[in-house]
């Protein structure tokens, strides 16, 4: 239990939930090829190293920020979460490998590179540097249903949706932006100990909040404009749940307003997301 909760296996699973559903979009096929699969297992092993390491970093932190959730040095011992970290990184790295062997392609040990460098730099450098370790998370969060319909493509199914997805994958990025925000304000004490400037300890508490709110409520022109670009499709169950997420994201307002705690911004946007996800299946 300590291990999964170490590597985030709720958001995991939200991560193969989503590129699962890019497939099934793709080729209405319930069970993707092994190379799929093994691209999947991939992209989850590459963001349970970083968030090992992330925790690892966080270690002094975390006994502030939250002391009855902290896992490192209380059930699993330092040096366990490096071996962790670049345990899963070379089983990734082999993957990735195998998947530009595959297929003749170097995008796959790009993708690695690119992924385990930008973790690693967020949790010992970028965490501390205003905006950017925000921005970070958010893009890798925001590409994934991009990397993903590259890897459909190729196996050989047309990615006549990559609009949509695109516009999928922003709101992805922008809801993800706030959550991080969000959670830098829960986070705020054990950050100090770390230099951290975040975005509510040089603007504070409110200020912070508001900023959160603000980029939440940047979805609606960006529905707006895919709608004007024909990005979406007219399913009546892909606009239901998509319009869904949007409305729930779009609550955070009120929240805002009452002055809500930042656990219960963080939950809304979050199953937002996961709906945003699901319409996916429906495009």
């Amino acid at each position: 239990m300590s291990f999964l909760r170490l590597i985030r296996i709720s958001n995991l699973l939200i991560i193969a939930y989503t590129m699962y559903g890019v497939w099934y979009t793709q080729s209405h096929d319930k069970v993707p090829p092994n190379e799929f699969i093994l691209f999947i297992l991939f992209t989850v092993i590459v963001a349970g190293a970083g968030n090992a390491i992330n925790d690892y970093f966080d270690v002094k932190s975390d006994r502030i920020n939250k002391p009855e959730k902290i896992v490192i040095e209380k059930s699993i011992k330092r040096r366990w979460a490096i071996i962790i970290h670049w345990g899963f990184n070379v089983l990734a790295l082999c993957l990735s490998i195998y998947l530009s062997w595959r297929f003749s392609s170097w995008f796959y040990v790009f993708i690695h590179f690119f992924s385990t460098s930008l973790l690693w730099v967020y949790s010992v450098y970028l965490k501390q540097r205003l905006f950017w370790s925000n921005v970070s998370i958010s893009v890798l969060v925001g590409i994934i249903p991009i990397i993903s319909l590259k890897g459909t493509h190729d196996l050989g199914v047309e990615s006549h949706h990559l609009i949509s997805l695109i516009f999928i994958a922003c709101f992805a990025l922008v809801i993800n932006f706030s959550r991080e925000v969000i959670k830098d304000i829960q986070d705020m004490e054990g950050d100090k100990l770390r230099n951290v400037r975040s975005i509510p300890l040089v603007f504070g508490t409110d200020k912070a909040r508001w900023i959160a709110t603000g980029v939440t409520l940047l979805l609606i022109p960006t529905y707006l404009i895919g709608t004007f670009f024909g990005a979406f499709p007219s399913g009546l169950e892909f606009n239901i749940l998509f319009m869904s997420a949007l409305l729930l994201s779009m609550s955070i307002l009120i929240l805002q307003l009452l002055k809500a705690q930042e656990k219960s911004m963080n939950l809304l946007l979050k199953f937002s997301l996961l709906l945003g996800s699901t319409s996916i299946y429906f495009l």
